[in-house]
């Protein structure tokens, strides 16, 4: 097959194509890699299917579970004959999308040889534009310098694009300005009136509604545990309260259960209030994720019908979970975004209810 060829091929299959995706003349490589890749879109298509029949069947999609050990193998058993850089590319690519759609964790072997041999600017990351969230998310202090290099030059914008929006909402979530401006910059100078330009606008725009010092907007939701009784700023007035927006079926929410946990144990004495409002597709889904023993969330809780949509969440400006704010016994919003996730509640609380 002749490169004009493939590359007919690869756009008929609706994969990326670059200078890099069929390496040379007369050569079948890039058309076999991109089968490859096929394949994985499909299977992702089939246990997308799956798990939306179970949410239909009145499911969390946090209990969803696929088994692709079988496919898995194959590749596995593929990869250890294969010697052709894009194909093995491809199937190592392959792999960790497969990991990501059955929710688990890549191996740490597979992890290192994707690191290795998988270049950042590789086109066969386009398989799925969250997969390199995803390696991220598996190994950060690995990937750190390997996603920079993707979100500066990979060659699929629309990839490139999503990275830097994700790096942007990480950064104005639990950073500070020097982290989140340049991946706002690139947006808007690189890629002006993209869709994640736009939003980055828009993010940015809704976080300015927690500001720092600001009157904290009103709200009124009633209790989880007892439905006659309603929470407002006026219940909490006096005191500290911390507002937890969060679901069961948010993995960042679970990283931060150990912190907040701690905190209320040390701080509840000083004067310390949790509100968490959850944004779980049902209420019936929050009372089985409290029985666990880590989990027990002993503090007031209430739930926002609706999620992102409800009318407090959009006064609050409530783009991802978790997001929490601190609003102090006036009123105002005293802390908010990175000041207030992991080690740095606890220092957060310190400056407000001392050690």
């Amino acid at each position: 097959m002749n490169r004009i060829a493939a590359l007919a091929l690869l756009t008929a299959l609706g994969l990326p194509v670059s200078a890099e995706t069929v390496p040379a003349p007369a050569n079948s490589e890039a058309v076999d890699a991109a089968a490859v890749l096929k394949a994985a879109q499909a299977k992702a298509q089939e246990v997308a299917k799956a798990r939306a029949a179970h949410v239909e069947a009145g499911n969390p999609s946090s209990t969803f579970r696929v088994d692709l050990g079988r496919e898995r193998a194959v590749l596995v058993a593929r990869l250890r004959k294969e010697t052709r850089p894009l194909v093995r590319q491809a199937l190592i690519v392959t792999q960790l999308y497969h990991d990501r759609l059955a929710r688990q964790t890549p191996p740490a072997p597979l992890l290192a040889l994707a690191l290795k041999e998988v270049p950042a600017t590789a086109a066969a990351w386009a398989v799925d534009k969250d997969l390199l969230l995803a390696l991220e998310g598996w190994a950060p202090e690995a990937s750190a310098a390997y996603l920079a290099q993707a979100r500066a030059g990979h060659p699929d914008a629309g990839l490139r694009r999503n990275l830097l929006f994700a790096h942007f909402t990480v950064m104005i979530d639990t950073g500070t300005e020097a982290g989140w401006r340049p991946p706002f910059e690139v947006l808007q100078k690189v890629f002006p009136g993209s869709p994640e330009a736009l939003k980055a606008q828009d993010r940015l725009a809704s976080e300015l509604k927690t500001a720092v010092g600001i009157p904290a907007p009103a709200f009124s939701v009633p209790s989880l545990e007892d439905p006659a009784q309603r929470f407002t700023l006026a219940t909490f007035k006096g005191s500290y309260v911390l507002l937890d927006f969060w679901a069961t079926w948010c993995p960042d929410c679970h990283a931060e259960m150990p912190v907040l946990h701690q905190a209320y144990a040390r701080f509840q004495a000083k004067g310390l209030q949790i509100l968490s409002l959850s944004f779980d597709r049902k209420v019936e889904h929050i009372a089985p994720y409290r029985t666990h023993a880590a989990t027990p969330m002993p503090w007031k809780h209430a739930f926002l019908e609706g999620g992102f949509k409800n009318p407090l969440s959009l006064a609050y400006g409530v783009k991802s979970i978790p997001k929490p704010v601190l609003v102090g016994p006036d009123g105002r919003i005293v802390a908010n975004g990175g000041d207030l996730h992991g080690a740095k509640l606890a220092q957060t609380l310190e400056k407000f209810l001392g050690q």
